[in-house]
């Protein structure tokens, strides 16, 4: 008997805990109207808010950028589990590829959820790519954060948040916002998109 792999047993481990926790969502119905309309949207978010963020949205069918190194291939077989897409490739390797892939997913009507400080930081420091991508497709960004009133922090560079048992999980989507067909360069842009998400961030902590 062959014996389960270490994203099988991440995903359980998660689904598991998962099953204990009490979920809020703040502001979804805008999320779900913006899927029944098929307009095209990039979900940003910070790395650390990952387990409750995929947990929650599993099943969307959003394609999710996932870098190319063991974690990064390893969270990608429990996104494609839990009914996301990966496009592969990351701010260093493969991120042409990637940004191509997620600019005909959002020319098709579909979602793109990219964690904004991905896939090794620095944490919540926020890269342009997301914004590049909305500019390019008329796609609406929307910021996506996650807090819990249990948790474990890990050790990692981002210091991933993991519900405690039994936790009560709050989700928090951001107003769309429409990128600036202005050029507003690298710097701006990130700066602009950091504003978003660390608004959004303290007000899933309220």
């Amino acid at each position: 008997m062959s014996r389960p792999s270490s994203a099988a047993l991440l995903g359980g481990a998660v689904r598991a805990l998962a099953a204990t926790w009490q979920v809020e969502f703040v502001g979804r119905d805008i999320m779900l109207a913006l899927r029944a309309e098929r307009r095209p949207r990039v979900s940003v978010v910070w790395h650390e808010h990952l387990v409750p963020l995929l947990w929650g949205n599993r099943g969307c069918g959003a394609v999710i950028l996932a870098s190319r190194h063991n974690d990064g291939r390893r969270l990608a077989a429990v996104c494609r589990a839990w009914g996301y897409d990966i496009a592969d490739g990351s701010s260093t390797r493969g991120a042409v590829g990637a940004l191509r892939r997620m600019i005909r997913v959002l020319q098709s009507g579909g979602e793109v959820a990219v964690a904004a400080d991905g896939p090794r930081g620095p944490r919540r420091t926020a890269k342009p790519g997301a914004v590049f991508a909305a500019q390019r497709t008329g796609a609406v960004i929307v910021a996506v954060a996650a807090s819990a009133s249990r948790s474990w922090r890990l050790s990692s560079w981002d210091r991933m948040l993991v519900p405690a048992p039994f936790a009560q999980v709050r989700i928090v989507y951001g107003e769309p916002a429409v990128a600036d067909g202005e050029d507003l360069g690298a710097g701006r842009a990130a700066r602009a998109l950091q504003e978003r998400l660390e608004c959004v961030a303290q007000a899933a902590e309220c």
